[in-house]
């Protein structure tokens, strides 16, 4: 993970619920078998309205998912917006994540909101899992990486909305 360049996000940007696909992976309620390895996780980003801007994603374990507003995940990137962009997190070791995404519009570093609370720019998360009166939960978002990795990346799409 320390591939992953590192960058310091705005409180409010974590708060969301920062930064998977439980459905495509599979996961329940029960605790899976994690066996070690190393992966490679690729995220598209579909929803794209704007070329204005980056798209910020992070990478958490349920522990980071705990602590967002409070401190940011170990692992997240950003990329140019446009439609069908794609982030690499390489190195992933094998366990439980979810990831967050949002549109940053305006380039600020940054997601916006409104004085309800409301963010004024896209959102996505993994499993593309919506949250009602705030942010989804790390369960609704989760997808589990197990065993040995493979030369093909673990892929995800998240579709951005809202804004």
């Amino acid at each position: 993970m320390s591939a992953i360049r590192q960058v310091q996000l705005a409180t409010k940007t974590v708060a969301l619920g920062l930064m998977a696909v439980a459905a495509s992976a599979g996961c329940s309620s029960a605790d899976p078998v994690i066996e070690p390895g190393t992966h490679s996780v690729s995220v598209t980003f579909t929803g794209v309205k704007s070329e204005t801007g980056m798209i910020w994603a992070s990478l958490c374990t349920e522990e980071e998912h705990a602590k967002l507003g409070e401190e940011p995940c170990t692992s997240y990137g950003r990329v140019d917006a446009v439609d069908g962009a794609i982030l690499e997190f390489p190195a992933v070791e094998s366990g439980i994540y979810a990831i967050s995404a949002f549109h940053d519009d305006n380039d600020n570093g940054a997601l916006d909101f409104d004085t309800r609370g409301i963010p004024f720019e896209p959102t996505g998360n993994s499993g593309n899992a919506r949250g009602f009166f705030g942010p989804p939960s790390f369960d609704q978002m989760k997808f589990v990486l197990t065993g040995p990795g493979s030369d093909a990346p673990h892929r995800i799409s998240i579709e951005l909305t809202g804004g």
